[in-house]
């Protein structure tokens, strides 16, 4: 959500973001798309890109979110629909040419989904994990992460590769399943962000509950950045093929090492803008460097952003900068997430069932592994309740395998996951506040400022 002390700078963030990542690709930019308009075509190519960025920043700060607040809902739905129209396909009468040609988007997407990683990474603080409590919750996150992903991913394997929904080899079949339990496992502390901005919240289930989400999602992004490995695609012209353990201490080592190298232009003094151009480079060198080794940009940018919380002097900092600027990057990455969704070329009602079951697989594991955590335990049986919505990191591994990987089931597996997103979205935070209204933590609505 927007925040609220600095919309400004947010909005320059998103804009400058824009800017600088479609700025990069210099000769797509020279070429003019596909009818040759030359540089005019692409000018006005960006200026309607950063102009639709720009108008859906303000439309979420003064609209969707007073809207959200009222019905208790994540926004999300619009800015993915908001990437498709941009994009077009066969079925609109237009077209922006830059979304034909993933290469030229891709410092962008690469800036989008490392940021979701390195944020992701500052979490792993020692300071802040010597200081919390992680027991409990760490059990919950495990087991119903386990039940989740692993129900989902094998009713979508034995899917994918009976061939029902569409044709797909045993790697791609591997490949779209996993990302969906990956997905599926995922959670996100959307929700009680949000009621919190609402309501008055006592008690510690609704500081459990964000941990438990945002720990989901370092499970999930740590087991996204092995499939990557497991599942890399060989070179054949390669003298050298690495093993899946050999990529694995290359994504790790990866991290490390830019973590490392770029400490030291992160100092205490700099200003918060400094820090957002700083970190802006560094995020689409590391991205850039993931995806060009077919690695998860995700895991490499975790590990990254570990190094730099822990070891660097502007740690505090630097995490402060990235929530700061957390809004605006979501809706890029929402944008060209919708921008990369393209219909999948099998038949429609095929998808509309896969996405539904997938629905219901992820609901019923979650239900079934939250029950299982609390088994012979004082743990509650509902905690899935508050762990429902998928949030950002769902969203930047289904854009990551749409990179990478081709193919139908890739195709169905990520208009899944965008459904998944979509309808979690609309329903999560009214079942998180259902569960804190049972437990007496929810106090009633906040007096208005």
């Amino acid at each position: 959500m927007a925040p609220r002390n600095h919309p400004p700078r947010a909005l320059v963030a998103a804009v400058a973001a824009s800017a600088a990542a479609l700025g990069l690709p210099a000769s797509a930019l020279a070429q003019g798309g596909e009818h040759g308009g030359g540089g005019g075509d692409s000018t006005l190519t960006v200026v309607a890109i950063i102009g639709a960025v720009s108008v859906a920043y303000l439309l979420a700060h003064f609209v969707v979110e007073r809207l959200q607040k009222a019905f208790l809902v994540l926004a999300g739905v619009e800015y993915l629909i908001l990437g498709a129209l941009l994009a077009g396909h066969e079925y609109m009468p237009y077209r922006i040419h830059v979304f034909s040609n993933l290469g030229d988007i891709l410092p962008i997407i690469a800036l989008a989904v490392g940021w979701v990683g390195l944020l992701r990474g500052m979490e792993l603080s020692v300071t802040h994990l010597r200081t919390g409590q992680t027991g409990g919750p760490l059990r919950v996150v495990v087991v119903q992460s386990l039940a989740a992903g692993g129900l989902t991913t094998g009713v979508a394997y034995a899917t994918f590769s009976s061939q029902a929904i569409c044709v797909a080899d045993d790697r791609q079949a591997w490949m779209a399943a996993a990302v969906l339990g990956c997905a599926a496992a995922a959670g996100s502390t959307g929700p009680i962000e949000l009621l919190r901005n609402r309501y008055r919240l006592e008690g510690e289930l609704s500081e459990r509950i964000r941990k438990m989400a945002a720990m989901s999602d370092l499970l999930a992004i740590l087991v996204f950045g092995l499939l990557f490995c497991i599942h890399h695609t060989h070179d054949p012209e390669a003298t050298v093929q690495p093993s899946a353990t050999e990529w694995a201490v290359v994504s790790v080592l990866l991290g490390l090492l830019l973590g490392v190298l770029f400490r030291p232009y992160l100092g205490e003094d700099d200003s918060e803008n400094g820090r957002f151009l700083a970190l802006v480079g560094i995020i689409v060198l590391s991205s850039g460097a993931a995806y060009f080794l077919q690695l998860s940009p995700l895991f490499v940018n975790l590990t990254l952003g570990v190094v730099l919380v822990n070891s660097a002097k502007a740690g505090p900092q630097i995490r402060e900068t990235l929530i700061g600027t957390r809004a605006p990057m979501t809706l890029v990455l929402l944008v060209f997430a919708g921008a990369l969704w393209r219909p999948p070329a099998v038949d429609a009602s095929n998808v509309v069932l896969a996405t539904i079951g997938y629905i219901v697989l992820r609901i019923v594991g979650k239900w079934i592994g939250t029950g299982l955590a609390a088994w012979r335990s004082s743990l509650r049986t509902d905690y899935y309740r508050g762990l429902l919505a998928h949030g950002e990191v769902s969203v930047a591994m289904a854009v990551s395998l749409r990179l990478v990987f081709e193919g139908p089931a890739i195709d169905v597996a990520y208009t899944a996951i965008l459904g998944s997103v979509i309808v979690s979205d609309l329903i999560a935070p009214r079942v998180l506040r259902g569960l804190l209204v049972d437990t007496g933590d929810l106090r009633g609505e906040k007096e208005p400022a």
